[in-house]
């Protein structure tokens, strides 16, 4: 079980919840974050919760191993501007001696060859193997999508796919209980897959509409269309997402909620 927890990305909105999730179970919680940005209304917010604040610079070695010296696990939430600071995190917390990793992942499941084509996505695989290069023990977390940032108005393909849902919140309980209350070994050099719920795109149309009592407009669009923006731009981070949801593969299954059972994950229709 894991004692003292470093997190990276608290700032934002995921690294939040995740934050107050950690100090809701009562671990020690570090918060690495560049000098310029520790006094922000966030985190003095979770110091007073007691969160400690550790300054760093991803071009000073030396504060990051400083930072993580003690620590049980990393867990990083960056934003996708920045996934390259974590090949620096990957190689300070090994020689810090950090037992286990989680890098900033959540989201889907990227494992069909037509993904191979996006440079995003081979920098996550690098992250990766940079971590399994170094032999620093680490844990992917696939969550679906945050229900909390989508909004389907606008549908690729009919709309039928089945999609995996974890709320933000309910993704930052899941986590904080099972470093919690599960032994760090048994997570070690794992993908895992939790699912709070599954809804389709026209699933999730219905229930808002009942739940409003309201009608929404709904475009849909061929699949098409995204092939033309992932040919005009390889990077369309979007684009990919909503290619694996229209292709049917945005559902990953729940192989891993098992770990805390008494896990009550938020439905869809909770944040509609």
């Amino acid at each position: 079980m894991a004692k003292t927890i470093a997190l990276v990305g608290a700032n934002g909105l995921v690294g939040k919840s995740f934050a107050n999730s950690f100090l809701d179970q009562g671990l020690d919680l570090r918060i690495l974050a560049r000098v310029e940005s520790t006094e922000s209304a966030v985190l003095k917010e979770l110091t007073s919760r007691g969160a400690s604040v550790h300054g760093i610079s991803y071009e000073d070695e030396s504060s990051l191993i400083k930072a993580l010296q003690g620590v049980d696990v990393l867990v990083s939430t960056v934003s996708v501007a920045v996934l390259t600071t974590q090949l620096v995190l990957i190689k300070a917390a090994n020689i810090a001696g950090v037992k286990l990793f989680f890098p900033s992942e959540y989201g889907n499941v990227y494992d069909h060859p037509s993904n191979e084509i996006s440079p995003y996505l081979q920098l996550k695989k690098t992250i990766i193997n940079s971590a399994k290069e170094l032999g620093l023990p680490y844990a992917v977390l696939s969550t679906g999508g945050f229900p909390n940032l989508s909004f389907p108005v606008d549908v690729w393909g009919d709309g039928n796919a089945k999609l995996t849902w974890t709320t933000i919140p309910s993704t930052a309980n899941w986590i904080a209980n099972v470093l919690k209350s599960v032994s760090i070994e048994q997570l070690q050099n794992k993908h895992l897959r939790i699912q709070g719920d599954s809804a389709s795109a026209n699933e999730i149309v219905k229930l808002w509409e009942k739940k409003h009592n309201s009608k929404l407009e709904v475009v849909y669009h061929p699949t098409t269309e995204l092939d033309e923006r992932l040919s005009a731009d390889k990077n369309d981070i979007l684009a990919i997402i909503l290619r694996e949801w229209a292709s049917g593969r945005g559902e990953i299954g729940g192989k891993d909620n098992g770990p805390y059972p008494s896990w009550k994950p938020d439905t869809v229709e909770s944040v509609l």
